[in-house]
C-alpha cells in the first residue's frame, strides 16, 4: 500500500480568531505550496478543528500517516503533557493512521538562529 502523508501544524488554540490568525495564514500559505491535500492545521483547545477531527478526516481522505508539527516555541505543558495525551486518544479513535510527533519548532536549531538573529537586530539603535 502507497504511504499517503499529511501534515498537522498543531498549533495553540484561542477563542480570539485574532490569536489564531497567523496560524491560519501559515497553514494556507502551505497548502498553496505543497497541496491542500497535504497540510492541516489542528488546535490543541479552545479550537476547531481538533486532532481528533483532523486525524478521521485524514483517515476518510485515505490519508495513512500523519506528521505532527507542534508550533510551540517552548516547552511546557501542551508539548510534554497535552500533545502526548491528544495523540494517544486519536491512536485508539483511528487506528489505521500512524501518527508522527515531531520535535515542536522551538527545538528546531533553525527557529534558534532565526530568534538569535532578530535579537541582534533588535540590538542595534
Amino acid at each position: 500500500m502507497k504511504e499517503v502523508v499529511r501534515v498537522v501544524l498543531f498549533a495553540p488554540g484561542s477563542e480570539e480568531a485574532r490569536l489564531r490568525k497567523p496560524f491560519e495564514e501559515l497553514a494556507q500559505v502551505l497548502r498553496n505550496e505543497l497541496g491542500k491535500e497535504r497540510v492541516r492545521l489542528a488546535w490543541v483547545n479552545s479550537a476547531a478543528p481538533s486532532l481528533g477531527e483532523v486525524a478521521q478526516e485524514a483517515a476518510d481522505d485515505g490519508v495513512n500517516r500523519l506528521r505532527i508539527l507542534p508550533l510551540f516555541l517552548a516547552p511546557g505543558g501542551p508539548i510534554e503533557r497535552d500533545i502526548p495525551e491528544q495523540i494517544s486518544v486519536v491512536r485508539g479513535q483511528v487506528p489505521g493512521i500512524t501518527i508522527e510527533l515531531l520535535p515542536s519548532v522551538g527545538d528546531h536549531p533553525r527557529m534558534r538562529t532565526l530568534l538569535h538573529a532578530i535579537a541582534r537586530e533588535a540590538a542595534h539603535f
